[in-house]
This record gives C-alpha cells, structure tokens and sequence, in this order.
C-alpha cells in the first residue's frame, strides 16, 4: 500500500502481545540450582572490566544452568541470597537471587515475539500506556461496532460470527478519523501535564485538529471560571 516506507504500529498491552519467545531469558523460570523444569534459555552477556562476555545459560551437558550459578560466574552471588523473597513486593532490586538477575541489562533488554515480528520487517512498534484506553482510537472503533451488532442482535453465535467482519468494516471512515483525532487530543492534553478530570475538560472543549491548544495553568483558570 505505501512502498519503502516505515510503518509504526501501535497495540494494546494485551498480555498475547507482551509473549516472550521460548528462548527468551527469563528469571522468573529459573530454578536456584541447575536443571529441574526450567527451559532452555539463549545465550545471556554481562561486562566484565569493560569487556562484554557472552556467557552460556546451558553447561557443557546442556542442562540449564541455575540462577545461583549464573551470578557466580558475574561476581553478583552472595551467600545467603534466596531464590525469591517477601521483599519483591517493596521493590527491592536485588533482595533475592530472582530479583538480581531479572534487572540485569541482557535479561531487561529481552523482546517480545509482536515486536520482533514487527521489526524484522522494517518497522516500528510501540505499545499504549496502561489503562489508558482512550488513548487507543481503535477502542472507540471497537465501540461503534458492539453497538450495532447489540442492536441487530439476533442471539444465534453463527449468525452473529457472520455478522462481525461486516460490522466491523462497515464503521464509517468519518467516524475512524473522528476518534483517531480524539485519542491525539488525550495523548496532547497528557503531554501538558494535564491529567484525571482536567484532560476530559480540554479534550472536550478545545477541539482543534489533533492537539489540546491550551497550558496547565489555563485549564486551571477556564476551570475555575466555570465552577463560579
């Protein structure tokens, strides 16, 4: 549709779409000692004197190596570490062997399946914030589209897995642009430290084309005039 040009594709935080390849280094699956039920990880890395050093997260017998080892051969192990702790739940980064080795940069950098996909294709990903739906235009496209599939309801599964792609392409593109146009005035409006109740008011009332043409400080002001 559009040659030699970089697309950015934008999703939801949809836990399909944070998928980790099978590979993928992964603390949380990791056992304290070797073998056991933990999969099979790639290669890890770490620096050493401002060297990188690949290290393996297999032995020489192919068994995973556990995470006890890992941070011996890094120089992070120390003795009375546990696999995992209570203090995980105060953020603590380095209360517990788990904890260490999941905020390490080679274990922080891993990607998920959605997003390598993506750009082994020459492309961009990103994801939308959390539980900031309106944000997402494509939410209010998938609004639009309930809405006439409760109206036409017929209550017959079949039917209605005939009916979806229909409804679903048959969403005006007028109303498409519209809610692409407001999700922009929120992302806007939360650029300008605007936020909760704030940014539905500028969202709502400054209507330009893609931005919320107004300061912090002025919806304050607007704000406060009308609740006079």
């Amino acid at each position: 549709m559009h040659p030699n040009c970089q697309g950015l594709f934008l999703f939801d935080q949809s836990s399909n779409h944070s998928a980790l390849p099978e590979d993928a280094l992964r603390a949380s699956t990791m056992n304290l000692g070797k073998g056991g039920k933990a999969p099979k990880m790639r290669d890890g890395w770490f620096y050493r004197d401002g060297v990188k050093v690949v290290q393996a997260m297999q032995g020489g017998d192919g068994i995973p190596k556990g995470v006890q080892q890992v941070l011996a051969e890094r120089g992070l192990w120390r003795n009375g570490l546990r696999l995992t702790c209570k203090s995980c739940l105060d953020g603590s980064l380095s209360c517990c062997a788990r904890k260490i080795m999941a905020n390490q940069p080679d274990f922080l950098e891993q990607r998920s399946n959605l997003t390598i996909t993506v750009e082994a294709a020459g492309h961009l990903a990103d994801f939308y914030p959390k539980y900031h739906c309106e944000t997402n235009f494509i939410e209010r496209v998938w609004g639009e589209a309930k809405r006439i599939a409760r109206k036409d309801c017929l209550f017959n599964f079949a039917k209605m897995a005939e009916q979806v792609p229909d409804i679903i392409r048959n969403v005006p593109l007028e109303h498409i642009r519209r809610y692409h146009r407001r999700a922009w005035r929120y992302i806007d409006a939360y650029s300008k430290d605007l936020t909760g109740r704030m940014a539905e008011w500028a969202v709502q009332k400054y209507k330009g084309h893609r931005k919320v043409s107004i300061t912090l400080d002025k919806v304050v002001e607007e704000m406060n005039k009308e609740l006079m």
